[in-house]
């Protein structure tokens, strides 16, 4: 593999085989089953899996051999942040740094003033419990990431495959939920009314169809291409199949709409959309291109309609996103006002449920566990170690999209490995997006579906001439 992250026909895309493979199929079945992942018990399970996941990936990673670049080093340090923020938060230091530390100067006193003796050595995360948990709960993330990156395309299809089933049963759950009404018994003990399938939240079901949508576009246009390339579909059967898979992407657009979240809506949903636009660009007729164009909003139209245009624009009156605004924005300034007392060393990664309170204004009612902002909750947990994270990501994402847009321009069109990395980049965009105004990167489901876009649009892309060569 060559700097700009491409691998010749010769070349392993990655050790990812059939144990692997399987492991992976049940951790994206089995995420979101309980609230999304986010309880202990299923977290314990999907950790189980991923390290599954790693050690099958790990006994085969001879078989894959690369340069030392600088985009194996920003992954590296992505893919081994776990252990070394682990090292970083929960080795002990002497107190008397401890104390001297960003934002800790006041514990001392108050364990002090109630009795406590101060510890010879502290570990520099204020809450190490929470900060080993939220480390163990990364596991999950990382697996999926790996496969992601590592998998061929045809593995990358059946797992995606699975996910879009699982989101696609998550629309029809909540439906159920909807037809039976606030009281249902399908909401499991929830807050009924507006539907979120297994997950706690109807944001978090939301932004799961919507990753899920863009993953459904790219393996549409997959089917669909493979099809046209094998000269398989002639007139009515083309439309036929066309319509099946029309069919399935408006279930997924109905359960983002009905869900009535503003960020999915807002987000998710468009860059859903951007994927379905570049896919159908490539189509070699106009006619079908403009044709695709007019089905897609025509469905986007009978969406609305079977949820209800009333209960989709009501989410989207003044009065009531003005209020909301109001609240994330005091949520978030206060989490960042934090974030600067703990700077550069954050507070310890995981800590914000139990840290944020000291920060947390009269205005804001209740128990608030997360910042309804994912960045901002990153900077209060781990300062500068998450600003680092950050940039690493982001170089390699703009670095990948720099990539595939002087692929398509140069080309006029993108090819297979190149198009898989570009729908579902746009699947990750939503929920980079989303993550604005929500906390989707702490429900493992999401964060999983999430690592696994990731990785598959960072995943090492075949060169020139290499891709017909191998019939991936």
């Amino acid at each position: 593999m060559n700097s700009q992250g491409v691998v010749s026909a010769t070349d392993e895309t990655g050790p990812i085989g059939p144990v692997a493979v399987s492991a992976l199929l049940f951790l994206v079945a089995a995420s979101p089953l309980m609230r999304g992942g986010n309880r202990h018990v299923a977290l314990i399970v999907l950790e189980g899996a991923a390290l599954a996941i790693l050690a099958a990936a790990l006994a085969r990673a001879h078989r894959s051999t690369t340069g030392v670049t600088a985009q194996g080093i920003l992954l590296a340090l992505l893919l081994a942040s776990p252990l070394w923020l682990a090292l970083v938060y929960l080795l002990p230091v002497p107190a008397s740094l401890w104390s001297a530390a960003p934002g800790r100067g006041a514990y001392p006193e108050a364990m002090a003033a109630a009795g406590i003796a101060t510890p010879a050595w502290l570990p520099l995360s204020l809450v190490p419990d929470a900060t080993a948990a939220s480390l163990f709960a990364g596991i999950p993330i990382l697996a999926a990431f790996v496969a992601g990156y590592w998998m061929r395309l045809r593995q990358l299809k059946l797992v995606m495959g699975v996910f879009v089933g699982v989101a696609m049963l998550q629309v029809v759950m909540g439906l159920l939920q909807v037809a039976g009404g606030a009281g249902s018994s399908l909401y499991f003990g929830g807050i009924g009314g507006r539907p979120f399938g297994t997950f706690a939240n109807p944001n978090h079901f939301a932004n799961y169809a919507a990753m899920a949508l863009a993953a459904y576009v790219w393996l549409a246009w997959a089917s669909l291409s493979q099809r046209r390339r094998h000269a398989v579909l002639h007139g009515s059967s083309h439309a036929r199949v066309l319509a099946l898979w029309s069919a399935g992407g408006m279930l997924l657009v109905i359960g983002i709409l009905m869900s009535r979240s503003r960020g999915a809506a807002l987000a998710g949903l468009p860059a859903a959309m951007c994927a379905f636009a570049l896919a159908a660009s490539t189509t070699s007729h106009s006619r079908r291109w403009r044709t695709m164009l007019v089905a897609a909003g025509l469905a986007l139209l009978v969406a609305m309609a079977v949820v209800g245009f009333d209960s989709v624009v009501t989410r989207f009156q003044v009065k009531g996103m003005a209020s909301d605004a109001s609240f994330r924005t005091l949520l978030a300034s206060s989490t960042l006002q934090g974030a600067a007392e703990f700077w550069p060393l954050g507070a310890g990664w995981g800590t914000y449920a139990a840290v944020y309170p000291r920060f947390q204004p009269a205005a804001v009612d209740g128990f608030a566990g997360h910042a309804h902002h994912d960045y901002a909750e990153l900077l209060f947990d781990g300062g500068i170690f998450a600003v680092l994270l950050m940039a690493a990501f982001t170089w390699l994402a703009l670095s990948r999209a720099v990539q595939l847009a002087r692929a398509g321009i140069r080309r006029r069109r993108l090819r297979r490995t190149e198009m898989a990395a570009a729908l579902c980049g746009f699947g990750l965009l939503g929920f980079l997006l989303h993550s604005l105004v929500e906390f989707n990167m702490h429900i493992p489901a999401n964060a999983i579906a999430a690592a696994l876009l990731a990785g598959a649009f960072l995943r090492p892309l075949r060169a020139e001439g290499d891709e017909e060569a191998n019939g991936d």
